[in-house]
């Protein structure tokens, strides 16, 4: 795994805030989604960016929104891709995978058309799930278990230490709870992240 990658995943808590530019905001325009990374004290440890497409993957977002198939790359902050999250095509039950040289470390399903229920897989197994309520209010929470352990919680808006610094935009946190998360798990949990953002939070920017 690139140690730049190990870096950002080695953070306690990580902040991903989205850039939200003006013509989206407008004008109702989907464009390719970009992010910034952030430890708890506000350091900013790397980027991540959906792979735009050009103008055939503008005319995809257009029309099948968050159902599109897309692959997100992570960056340091030197601008060298240290990892990427894989997103098929799906009408229902949205999945995405966490790649790491070019080979899944990881997965997350949706499993219920309803609810936002998830499996979480980290090298073919199945190891953590999330079952969030679809009435929260202001503040989402997603209580990542294992034989129902809340091991990490990823939340939209963070909360922290630096609350104050992200209250301009979207923004969205995964806090580690567990110490002994393998990086590989820690991959996988943060590639949620965005897959939430993607199925829950997309259609409502």
């Amino acid at each position: 795994m690139n140690p730049q990658l190990q870096n950002i995943l080695g953070q306690d808590s990580i902040i991903v805030q989205q850039s939200m530019e003006a013509i989206s905001i407008a004008f109702g325009i989907d464009k390719a989604n970009k992010y910034d990374i952030f430890a708890a004290n506000g350091q900013k440890i790397g980027t991540a960016e959906e792979v735009s497409g050009g103008a055939g993957g503008f005319i995809v977002r257009q029309f099948l929104k968050n159902s599109r198939a897309c692959t997100v790359q992570f960056f340091d902050t030197q601008g060298q891709v240290i990892g990427q999250a894989k997103k098929p095509f799906r009408f229902f039950f949205s999945e995405m995978a966490a790649i790491g040289d070019n080979t899944e470390v990881g997965n997350v399903r949706r499993r219920n058309l309803f609810l936002r229920n998830y499996t979480i897989s980290v090298g073919g197994i199945e190891q953590f799930d999330i079952q969030s309520s679809l009435f929260q209010w202001k503040r989402f929470k997603f209580d990542v278990t294992r034989n129902g352990v809340v091991v990490a919680t990823i939340a939209k808006k963070f909360e922290g230490f630096m609350k104050m610094a992200f209250t301009q935009a979207d923004n969205f946190s995964i806090q580690f709870h567990d110490k002994n998360l393998t990086l590989e798990e820690r991959y996988t949990l943060f590639m949620t992240l965005f897959l939430i953002d993607f199925d829950v939070f997309e259609q409502k920017k």
